[in-house]
């Protein structure tokens, strides 16, 4: 898995690519999200585009992440999944738990309602 940080308008977005399937390298995204945490970026967007598959270990990454930035009182939201990674999303229900748009343009978007 790789991640590429870029900032759009004070809303940091992380461009994650390849398989998330758990281990070392893949906790990178929870130690990314708490250092942005530290730094006070609170609005998070990640980006799943490029993410061809997701794992039940991958999936706890997310919400780890997910839950260490909240305590800091941050937002993060998912968008652009292929339809693999929405399944899964969706049938573990964590679309419940995570806002997950289509694209990067209504995640932004839905940054300044």
């Amino acid at each position: 898995m790789k991640i590429k940080t870029k900032d759009v308008n004070g809303i940091t977005v992380l461009d994650v690519s390849g398989e998330m399937y758990g281990g070392p390298e893949n906790m990178e995204l929870v130690n990314v999200v708490s250092e942005l945490a530290k730094e006070k970026k609170l609005d998070l967007l990640i980006n799943l585009s490029s993410v061809k598959w997701i794992s039940s270990t991958g999936l706890g990454i997310l919400v780890s992440a997910r839950s260490r930035f909240a305590k800091e009182g941050g937002t993060m939201k998912l968008c652009h999944p292929n339809d693999r990674v929405l399944g899964i999303l969706q049938v573990t229900r964590l679309n419940m738990i995570f806002d997950v748009f289509p694209t990067e343009a209504e995640a932004l978007a839905s940054f300044k309602k």
